[in-house]
């Protein structure tokens, strides 16, 4: 998931100390329903410590889990430092969600689907399976279980 849309507002704070805006927070509680719909009960959510970022993966583990882990590498991080996180989860878990930032969101969709999109919107939720990987380490193709945004509720 990438955060939910974020404020611009105070020009004196820094980009990992931006919150969300009113769009945002609206976006965010329409999407945790929409995941709750899709029956996405993540083991664990690891989110980017960036202001937005915690915001919207406290609001989403309400809903969804209450495992939450804040990862300091997924503050600017590029989809190979993502994946190299990934690597290493415990192998117990089954179902593990990430809200963080693009570009590397959408790269990281890109690497394990094989279809191309430019971006992920802010609040957008990419769901992947992985059917042929044994352990977290084994990562390669997936397929695309759904992919949700705003702009499909709220036009």
């Amino acid at each position: 998931m990438r955060h939910a849309k974020s404020s611009w507002k105070n020009p004196l704070l820094t980009d990992f100390d931006r919150p969300l805006n009113k769009r945002g927070e609206k976006d965010l509680v329409k999407m945790a329903d929409v995941l709750f719909e899709h029956k996405l009960m993540p083991d664990l959510i690891i989110s980017s410590p960036a202001k937005r970022t915690k915001l919207t993966a406290e609001k989403v583990a309400e809903t969804l889990s209450k495992q939450l882990h804040f990862e300091k590498d997924f503050y600017n991080a590029l989809h190979d430092e993502i994946l190299d996180v990934i690597k290493y989860l415990d192998e117990n878990l089954e179902t593990v969600m990430l809200v963080f930032h693009n570009p590397a969101i959408t790269d990281l969709r890109n690497h394990f689907l094989s279809d191309y999109i430019e971006n992920i919107p802010t609040a957008g939720v990419v769901a992947i399976e992985f059917k042929e990987a044994d352990s977290w380490k084994e990562l390669t193709k997936g397929e695309e279980l759904f992919y949700e945004y705003p702009k499909k509720y709220f036009s």
